[in-house]
């Protein structure tokens, strides 16, 4: 029997009341030119890397598309689809080049439209923004300036093959069109080929397509052009425009109301308002470290400027944001991007009122936009495995009802445990603490990290709709665990912090990075941390945040190397800038004293005095005591996370996903 992982079955007339009252605005129908929206949710267009290398749609793609469609979803844009081949940003992108596609492309458009959702997609090309790697072309550019993050040298266009471009949007708009999907979108922003030209950071051109603000917008302008001519007067064409680049020398807030006002006179029907380009990717894509809504405001700018609809985009992850933002007249739909990837029923929660059973994004960018645009790897989500792989994982009852325990009430135990009674077993989750959480209680409580804590409210959340038997405050021993005759074990018992073996150090006294963040030990004001890696450098910023002096000790030569790129860079550059926080690389602790320590660097060894306290953040070790125990016993042990391996919480959220869906 097929079940719904994301929706609660029980739904009644009052919360229906309820829902319809609370978010009246974001649940209510929108029109787009001659196109009605059921929602005012939208799923923006984000590269997935799940077509084919050869650009063709693959069932994967179809089926991640269909499960956002399925859950409410008002509007859902298709992702980049290149207009050449040579336009594309990343490998396996959609393709809209040839007619070969539209087969695959109309099984796509069906799929999302059969649902209630309407279905729109973007015409893209990246010019600049790409590589010889990625298109076996060299790229192609209003001018002969690189990008600075892909950093290929693109060839400037002529006049011949601006034409040609030209023509290809309008051919790829008419297979759209041909295709069944109900609208199409031009993708003018975040640094790509139509951007490019718009920019005076990225064209220096002379020409007819170069130099004043309507020489820049000339190539814009004529992409719209040949679009509305394919597709015809009444058919929908959505913009999506760069409000600001934030960079030096870029598009300005000032030019691009100008270039609104300019769109909406040529006819275009909608304004997705965004910003950012390659260069200033966190604009594009803002983190956790991020302040709420920083591109909100452009949108509801615009808004002011033009008559046309506005959509806003920039985390807008919780649906009290959506329904104000409306509300207030700030935009007339909202984008929910990564919210969508991270619960693919987020709307379909917001109609029954089921807003507390929302998985929600917690912004930390890992396996979406660092997997796309950093490792060119198909995107994902730390805490929604199914993501992308919702044909490899169709939730669907067990065969048989089995009785599981769940050792470990962390992010990998609360996975393993929701997974198997949404599976339909029944489960035990012992947690030896009086509080669920494990590690990631501690992430959560360092600076900009808050957001990490959704990810634990939502796994304690469901744990507990589904009655899963969670015992608190009990250790797990080999005798508790025989006496519930269960037919299958997860271990996920986490780790605990490594010491290492220093002279004049007890290993009993030490303080760790942990103590620190579990208020178990209060530092000194001066203080001087052993390890930079992700812990000790949260631990760092933590600490400077609470007006102590800090010095970091790295091995290596770089800190938090095994961080995600997106969040590295800010915690970084928080860290390099803060003058109360003192920064040695490549250098290796030999010894501790009472309030002092010596270390070595490019063999030099000097001493550091006058330490209050002296924290250890050294990595972690495997805390697994019951696997040894329990393996001649049981027939199905599983370790999962860090009580098998040491490393970061989407490794053992996936791995609990993994072992509790076999089961």
């Amino acid at each position: 029997m097929a079940i719904k992982e994301t929706i609660v079955k029980e739904k009644s007339r009052r919360q229906d009341v309820e829902s319809a009252t609370r978010f009246r605005h974001l649940i209510s129908p929108g029109r787009i030119g001659k196109m009605t929206v059921r929602n005012r949710m939208v799923m923006p267009p984000m590269g997935t890397n799940y077509a084919a290398d050869n650009g063709f749609v693959t069932e994967r793609l179809v089926r991640y598309y269909e499960a956002r469609a399925e859950g409410g979803t008002g509007l859902i844009i298709v992702e980049v689809a290149a207009v050449a081949p040579e336009g594309k940003a990343v490998s396996h992108q959609v393709g809209l080049w040839a007619d070969k596609f539209i087969p695959g492309l109309r099984y796509l458009a069906e799929s999302i439209k059969k649902h209630g959702a309407r279905a729109a997609i973007q015409l893209h090309h990246a010019g600049r923004q790409t590589t010889v790697r990625t298109t076996g072309h060299q790229p192609v550019a209003p001018s002969e300036i690189p990008c600075p993050v892909c950093r290929d040298m693109p060839r400037a266009l002529n006049l011949d093959e601006i034409k040609g471009l030209v023509e290809a949007f309008g051919h790829a708009a008419r297979r759209a069109r041909e295709a069944g999907f109900d609208a199409v979108e031009i993708h003018g922003t975040h640094g790509y080929l139509i951007n490019q030209f718009l920019s005076p950071y990225s064209n220096r051109r002379t020409d007819d397509y170069g130099g004043s603000p309507e020489g820049r917008r000339r190539f814009a302008l004529e992409v719209y052009d040949a679009v509305r001519r394919a597709v015809g007067a009444d058919y929908p064409v959505l913009f999506r425009m760069n409000a600001d680049e934030h960079v030096e020398g870029g598009i300005t807030p000032e030019e691009g109301r100008d270039f609104a006002k300019r769109l909406e006179q040529a006819g275009v029907d909608a304004l997705h308002v965004s910003g950012g380009v390659y260069g200033s990717p966190l604009a594009i894509i803002p983190t956790m470290y991020d302040p709420p809504l920083p591109l909100a405001g452009y949108a509801a700018d615009i808004k002011a400027e033009v008559a046309v609809p506005v959509i806003a985009v920039g985390k807008i992850h919780d649906p009290e944001i959506g329904e104000r933002l409306i509300a207030e007249g700030e935009t007339d739909f909202v984008s929910l991007g990564r919210a969508l990837i991270t619960d693919s029923h987020f709307a379909k929660k917001i109609e029954l009122n089921q807003v507390r059973n929302i998985r929600k994004c917690i912004e930390c960018n890992q396996l979406c936009v660092d997997s796309l645009l950093v490792y060119d790897q198909p995107v994902s989500c730390i805490y929604n495995v199914r993501a992308g792989k919702e044909l490899d994982f169709p939730f669907v009852k067990a065969r048989r009802s089995r009785k599981v325990v769940v050792v470990g009430g962390g992010p990998g135990g609360l996975e393993a445990a929701r997974v198997a009674r949404e599976r339909g077993h029944r489960v035990i989750l012992f947690e030896r603490r009086e509080e669920l959480g494990g590690q990631g209680r501690l992430a959560q409580k360092t600076p900009h990290k808050e957001r990490f804590g959704e990810l634990l409210r939502y796994l304690a959340h469901r744990v507990e709709v589904l009655e899963v038997d969670i015992r608190k405050n009990v250790t797990a021993t080999e005798e508790t665990i025989l006496r519930e005759k269960p037919d299958a074990v997860i271990l996920a018992t986490g780790a605990v912090p490594a010491i290492p073996a220093l002279s004049g150090l007890d290993s009993k006294q030490a303080v760790t990075a942990w103590d620190i963040l579990e208020e178990k030990a209060q530092p000194g004001q001066q203080v001087a941390i052993i390890g930079g890696g992700l812990v000790g450098c949260e631990t760092a910023s933590y600490l400077a945040a609470r007006d102590h002096r800090v010095i970091i000790l790295e091995m290596q030569e770089e800190l938090a190397c095994g961080q995600s790129p997106s969040l590295r860079e800010k915690l970084l550059r928080e860290l390099y800038q803060n003058p109360a926080v003192e920064i040695k690389t490549g250098t290796t602790v030999t010894s501790v004293g009472e309030r002092s320590l010596r270390a070595s660097s490019n063999g030099h060894e000097t001493a550091i005095e006058d330490l209050d306290t002296i924290i250890i953040a050294a990595g972690a070790q495997p805390y697994n005591p019951l696997e040894g125990i329990l393996k001649p016993l049981l027939s199905e042990i599983y370790a999962v996370g860090d009580c098998d391996r040491p490393r970061r919480a989407e490794e053992a959220i996936h791995e609990a996903f993994h072992v509790a869906y076999r089961l």
